[in-house]
């Protein structure tokens, strides 16, 4: 099986946060200047390591004396204020103040990290600030502001200060990854199972397609060889029919009923379709339907059965052959088997059939326009196939990958990548229930820890992550989220 790691679009390592546009006006009051400075694009990215803000500064409304200069740093402060954190340092220096940083250095407030540039009054002009700092703990929930030294003197007391945003605390969904797993390609053998009641004269074996009900049971099987035969992606494989008797006659005249009418029923639909020989498997019989009989005195209650107990005991009985127990019944418990003989018997009476047939390859192309009509004729790495050829997690993404559970209900592959797309929904019931169904693979392992971090069940998210590591998968993503949901 080959494995195919995703990191959900939805679900990056890196989370980004946009504050609307906003306007700092600042009206000088501690040092007489009357200033007006736009901040846009705010952005707050946060990476496994780091926090990164970048945002626009427009200065065209700013005014820098020449032989002054305008000071902006970007602050991160926690809530309660014991801590804080200075990022780069946004210099805007008048001509002659330009000239004396390029000659004597920058400001030593300033100098160890920060940009210069020199401002044309009277133009518009706009900076485009980036910079990034190591993740704190105590980043959770931080605000960011923006102090403005307006009066370009290196005196924090006289500098001002404008709120930009916070930093919401970590969102988990932001913080996992996923594995999906790329189905194995498989043959598209299928198996369609099916009961049909044929009525056959007492004590014969000619099959009679106008007889009573038959030609109503029959079309069960063949309006399903009708669709097949008639499709030019279907092959039939294989059609064996099994035929079963009840037990109220001798067995082995039961025996030599049910092999003949099984005989008899697979050669009538030979007949009608022009099939190879070696399409049609031997009839099988079984001569009396001990087990049919057993489930359906099961399933009754008392008031109908008043003896169901002690038939059950006497069907049940291994010292018994097949013969001894019906007379058995029939003496002991003559009501009951009247009913049983009415109302269970001929139920007992009938063929199983079973139709084997191939649905062809598919090319890229082609799968995509049957997964139009006949999605059931497609391989799960066919469908798969079609999927990737969609934007990920998209509707009609996720519309695949939920039909590729409907159609194949007991793939661990198609229950784990449905589940995923669950998780990205942040439908954690659901996902669940898929998980119960999605083998015990790394990747199956990876998306119960998934689970088990945004349920907050971190011992289980480690346990889960540590069995998928051992199978050799990746999973340091989903261990740096547990530590930083768990800082």
């Amino acid at each position: 099986m080959k494995r195919y790691l995703i990191i959900l679009l939805g679900l990056l390592a890196t989370s980004t946060a946009m504050v609307a546009q906003q306007t700092i006006r600042l009206t000088g009051q501690k040092n007489g200047t009357d200033t007006q400075v736009d901040v846009k694009n705010v952005e707050v990215a946060r990476t496994q390591d780091k926090t990164v803000i970048t945002m626009d500064f427009i200065l065209d409304q700013l005014e820098v004396p020449s032989n002054r200069y305008r000071a902006f740093t970007p602050v991160i402060k926690s809530k309660d204020g014991q801590q804080e954190q200075r990022l780069k340092t946004l210099i805007v220096s008048g001509r002659r103040q330009n000239i004396v940083f390029e000659r004597d250095g920058i400001d030593p407030l300033y100098a160890g990290n920060c940009d210069n540039i020199r401002r044309q009054n009277g133009q518009p002009q706009q900076y485009a600030y980036s910079d990034a700092v190591q993740n704190q703990a105590w980043h959770k929930a931080a605000d960011i502001y923006v102090e403005c030294d307006l009066c370009g003197c290196g005196e924090k007391k006289n500098n001002e200060e404008a709120f930009l945003t916070s930093l919401l605390p970590p969102d988990p969904y932001e913080l996992v990854a996923l594995a999906d797993v790329v189905p194995a390609a498989a043959k598209k053998v299928r198996n369609l199972h099916g009961t049909a009641y044929i009525t056959f004269v007492v004590d014969r074996w000619e099959m009679k397609p106008d007889y009573m009900n038959n030609r109503q049971e029959l079309r069960k099987i063949t309006d399903t060889l009708d669709v097949m035969v008639q499709d030019p992606n279907v092959s039939v494989r294989e059609v064996k029919i099994h035929g079963f008797a009840s037990p109220e006659s001798p067995y082995e005249h039961n025996k030599m009923l049910a092999t003949n009418r099984a005989k008899s029923l697979t050669d009538y639909v030979r007949q009608q379709y022009n099939l190879p020989a070696g399409v049609f498997a031997n009839p099988e019989a079984t001569p009396e339907d001990w087990e049919g009989l057993r489930k359906a005195v099961a399933d009754m209650d008392t008031d109908i059965l008043p003896h169901k107990q002690q038939i059950l005991d006497i069907i049940d009985d291994s010292t018994l052959p097949p013969d001894p127990k019906d007379w058995r019944i029939k003496l002991r418990y003559p009501e009951d088997y009247r009913y049983l003989l009415k109302e269970v018997y001929p139920r007992l009476r009938r063929s199983d059939y079973e139709i084997s047939f191939n649905f062809s390859d598919f090319t890229l192309e082609q799968a995509k326009e049957i997964y139009k009509t006949k999605p059931y004729q497609l391989s799960l790495r066919e469908m798969w196939d079609v999927a990737q050829t969609m934007e990920p997690y998209s509707n009609d993404y996720n519309k695949v990958m939920q039909t590729a559970v409907n159609i194949y209900p007991d793939s661990p592959e198609a229950n784990l990548n449905l589940a995923n797309v669950a998780l990205r929904q942040k439908d954690l019931l659901k996902a669940e229930t898929l998980l119960d169904k999605a083998g015990d693979s790394a990747e199956a392992d990876n998306a119960r820890a998934v689970l088990a971090i945004l349920q907050q069940r971190y011992d289980d998210a480690t346990r889960l992550l540590n069995q998928a590591a051992q199978k050799g998968l990746d999973v340091s993503k989903n261990r740096y989220a547990i530590e930083t949901l768990t800082k």
